[in-house]
């Protein structure tokens, strides 16, 4: 997702997007008709009150979370908790359960590198690999097709009808859609570690050891009192 603001981008799948709109409308659907039929005040609270902490649960995992690309490195928000790692503490980006952000643990120092630095990773909740990618993964490659015989057997080329040879820069040319035709054969979750593990890389080579800005972690209030909060409530409403 192309974020307004330059060099910042947004990476988040589809599904819990479409899981937390469809969720909001069937309970805004539930409130309308507790308002409408005239439901009896302690049953219409209570199932109010379960409607909001499933509401705030939805919030938190599936419309909260995402990965922000930006000029200074890569924030990644959690259900709970949002971390910021820079460009140039990020060893690598792969997949496993989710896409994972390796980053060294300790600023390295003039005479170290990231990668000789103790690593840590965090876990992408909004870049997911689904189970069916994983099956499908998990699945053996399929033969390769053998060739055809008879009339349909590709027929031996000549000098004279042989294919013109490419010109000087052609492999610089065609390695783009090479490379585009690669990312979009991949799931969408692994497409974006490709293109976060390549974006790092090249921040990385270019910014050189930051020591001016560390990894930061830090916990996400809004989204615990909104779990929290309605769960109270509820609480309170069945047990008066």
């Amino acid at each position: 997702m192309r974020s307004p603001e330059p060099n910042r981008e947004v990476f988040r799948l589809a599904p819990p997007l479409i899981l937390w709109w469809v969720w909001v409308a069937f309970a805004v659907a539930n409130v309308a008709d507790f308002a409408i039929e005239g439901a009896p005040a302690r049953f219409a609270t209570v199932v109010s009150a379960i409607l909001i902490a499933i509401t705030g649960l939805a919030y938190a995992l599936a419309l909260r979370p995402r990965v922000i690309a930006g000029p200074s490195g890569l924030t990644i928000v959690n259900p709970f908790r949002d971390h910021h790692v820079p460009w140039a503490a990020i060893t690598a980006v792969d997949t496993g359960d989710w896409v994972r952000v390796h980053y060294a643990a300790g600023q390295p120092g003039p005479a170290s590198s990231p990668s000789s630095a103790a690593s840590k990773a965090v876990s992408c909740w909004a870049l997911y690999i689904s189970a069916r990618t994983k099956r499908r993964a998990a699945r053996p490659p399929r033969p390769a097709p053998r060739p055809r015989s008879g009339l349909l057997r590709p027929l031996p080329t000549s000098s004279a009808f042989a294919a013109p040879m490419p010109e000087p820069g052609y492999a610089e040319t065609s390695r783009l859609p090479e490379e585009a035709k690669y990312l979009a054969s991949l799931p969408v979750a692994k497409a974006i570690a490709v293109r976060l593990d390549t974006r790092a890389a090249r921040e990385r080579a270019r910014r050189g050891p930051d020591q001016e800005n560390p990894v930061t972690a830090r916990w996400a209030w809004p989204a615990i009192a909104a779990l929290a909060l309605p769960a109270l409530a509820l609480l309170i409403a069945v047990l008066a």
